[in-house]
């Protein structure tokens, strides 16, 4: 018996109830499978939902995709029988985040595609950052800003997101940006479209996604790396980038204290800047002054004609070739 995936059709589903279809132990733990859930597995690139069955707590969720079930992982036995019912609970600040990421990396590739014609080859979310893989290693930061300042545009005009399902043929009629050759009927398509129903975004995805473009709040890009011939991007979305903002905040407060510097970036940055001028300056003055206390030294042992120079019980390149140059005989 397959289960019933609630959260394809209800993504702002909090509580549900269902029954226990089989009861099971996945690595030592714990595990049932329902006869329907608003828990979402682990998929494209998306964690799994967290929350309570029954009070219990539900660790992970994974997807048995050959038998179209959802296996719920427990913290400890429901201590109930197969055929009881039972009621779920997901842990809501952990859905909305999902959601927040997950639409969020849709309008960012789909923004990367209309800036740069740069398709989206793997995505990511982290419990931090999340990031894509993108198919042209030398994007610039120029474009990333453009994507970035584009995605962010999508998301201040508050455009509809709805859930569609179709056939393996229609889908393949759909404008899609693209479809896997992976992807399993029913074809569950996200669209992004404007008040009048003009389409902007069409893409088969099988993760949670909020009504509107709105509510994933902001995108920011963070950092990127070159990695053989793509580019990973890495990024952060919704409540995520203003926790980020914040840390960075206290973190120029910190750095400016430490450099007697305002706390803006343009303050610090020039702060940083001048005391790295000043640091090299000192490494110029000290090795300057290495040089002549070593040729103070070997002038000085040279006058006293020793035999060897032992400093610590090993021999200092340095002095021993300095000396060899003035001194060929001390050897």
């Amino acid at each position: 018996m397959k289960t019933v995936k609630l959260f394809w059709n209800d993504q702002y589903l909090r509580e549900f109830t269902a029954s226990i279809v089989k009861k099971l132990i996945v690595g030592n733990k714990p595990a049932v499978i329902l006869n329907q859930t608003a828990f979402y597995a682990t998929s494209g690139g998306q964690p799994n939902d967290t929350g309570f069955i029954n009070g219990v707590k539900v660790v992970d969720v994974v997807e048995q995709t050959k038998e179209e079930t959802i296996v719920h992982v427990l913290a400890e036995d429901l201590k109930l029988e197969e055929g009881a019912e039972v009621k779920g609970v997901i842990d809501w600040e952990r859905r909305v985040d999902h959601m927040q990421q997950h639409h969020g990396q849709h309008i960012l590739s789909k923004a990367f595609i209309d800036v740069a014609n740069a398709a989206t080859l793997s995505f990511h979310m982290g419990a931090d950052l999340s990031y894509i893989d993108l198919d042209n290693r030398d994007l610039s930061e120029e474009i990333h800003q453009k994507a970035q300042s584009l995605a962010n545009h999508v998301i201040f005009s508050n455009k509809a997101v709805s859930t569609s399902f179709h056939s393996l043929a229609e889908a393949k009629k759909l404008p899609l940006r693209k479809l896997d050759d992976a992807v399993v009927e029913p074809v569950r398509i996200i669209k992004v479209s404007d008040a009048d129903g003009t389409i902007y975004d069409m893409q088969a995805c099988c993760g949670t996604h909020p009504n509107f473009t709105g509510q994933v709040q902001a995108i920011t890009i963070v950092n990127y790396e070159k990695i053989k011939k793509t580019q990973r991007l890495y990024f952060v979305c919704g409540m995520r980038t203003t926790n980020l903002l914040y840390k960075q905040a206290q973190s120029l407060k910190r750095m400016g204290l430490k450099l007697t510097s305002p706390p803006d970036h343009a303050s610090v940055e020039k702060a940083f800047d001048q005391t790295m001028i000043d640091v090299t300056g000192l490494k110029k003055t000290v090795a300057d002054n290495e040089k002549v206390i070593v040729k103070a030294v070997c002038n000085e042992l040279i006058e006293q004609n020793s035999q060897e120079i032992v400093f610590g019980g090993e021999k200092n390149q340095a002095l021993c070739l300095h000396i060899r140059r003035q001194r060929s005989d001390l050897y």
